[in-house]
């Protein structure tokens, strides 16, 4: 998992040319949906009402690195690596998915704020949506999903 101030986005190897021309252009008035970026790289912009903690599920991808940044409001996501979790459900490979319980253990976490970002891969669960103590309830984010074998 890396979390960065979103100035230095275009440091990360991950993030091409055509991903930061994405980004750049996005602000609060764009519309919800799937954006296709190109063959192996897309994104969803969507609005939502954050969750509570205990409704906030753990979930990692296989196939698509996830690159996480909001367009208005904040947020809390928590993570974890997925090694030694205990899984809720199979793998959905259709949806590329797959959800765990939360352990007891502490987990990490990260507020986004519109100014920042968070870059989730295959071992690193996430758990987005949660909700902080900004009083605002909804937010907008952009979730890229780049291909892990686009790398």
């Amino acid at each position: 998992m890396i979390t960065d101030d979103i100035k230095n986005l275009k440091d990360y190897n991950v993030v091409s040319d055509e991903v930061l021309k994405f980004i750049n252009n996005l602000n609060v008035n764009t519309p919800e949906g799937r954006y296709e970026i190109n063959d192996r790289i897309y994104a969803n912009v969507e609005s939502y009402q954050r969750k509570s903690l205990l409704e906030a599920s753990l979930e990692s991808h296989r196939k698509y690195i996830d690159i996480q940044l909001l367009l208005s409001g904040t947020e809390r996501i928590e993570y974890t690596n997925i090694d030694g979790l205990e899984a809720i459900n199979a793998y959905d490979c259709i949806k590329d998915i797959i959800f765990y319980k939360r352990p007891a253990a502490e987990i990490g976490s990260v507020i986004l704020n519109g100014r920042n970002f968070a870059i989730f891969y295959p071992q690193d669960a996430h758990a987005p949506q949660i909700s902080t103590l900004a009083l605002q309830n909804n937010v907008k984010k952009v979730v890229v999903k780049i291909a892990v074998d686009y790398l």
